[in-house]
């Protein structure tokens, strides 16, 4: 086992006692607050937002939207504000809800009895140890996109042949990133 093996180990340790000692409701804010807090909404949203545009009622309101900013102004109907609009509105929607549903969640999970107590330092400890394994496997995805660079050529010299070594290669977490055709 290679150094870099015992520290991953280590570190994954210190991760679960820290998420045993905040417990779920505590992680839960934390990795849904601030920048990861707007990471998922945007994420909520551009994965589901052609799904919701497509639902018929929205998808006639944004199209006679769309219209009746082209008789106003027929640049807006060209740049489809409308559609900008739509995910504005649909970001600031899935702000609300996600704030409601995570302090609704951790209401439920600091419930001081003996049961949920337990129950929310284990899922406190799987939780943290979790969103910081999907954290690496989204810098590794990153790492991926710009494995052509010195930097990450280092990086990837030296995690070969440890679990982070192993963890790249296999990474299901993939940017697909389409180039234009001529």
């Amino acid at each position: 086992m290679q150094t870099l093996d015992i520290i991953t180990i280590v570190v994954a340790v210190v991760l679960a006692l820290l998420g045993l000692g905040l417990g779920f409701g505590k992680t839960l804010r934390f990795f849904t607050r601030g920048i990861f807090g707007i990471v998922i909404s945007v994420f909520v949203c551009f994965t589901f937002g052609g799904m919701i545009k497509g639902i018929p009622a929205v998808a006639e309101f944004i199209s006679s939207l769309n219209q009746k900013l082209g008789e106003a102004w027929s640049f807006l109907q060209t740049i489809h504000l409308e559609s900008v609009l739509f995910y504005v509105l649909l970001f600031f929607v899935v702000q609300i809800v996600r704030i409601i549903l995570v302090r609704f969640v951790c209401a439920v999970f600091e419930i001081d009895v003996l049961p949920m107590r337990l129950i929310n330092k284990v899922l406190g400890m799987v939780l943290m140890v979790a969103a910081v394994f999907l954290l690496t496997l989204l810098v590794l995805a990153v790492f991926r996109m710009v494995e052509d660079t010195s930097f990450v050529q280092d990086i990837l010299q030296k995690i070969d042949g440890t679990f982070l070594g192993k963890l790249y290669e296999n990474n299901p977490v993939k940017f697909v990133v389409e180039t234009p055709t001529a």
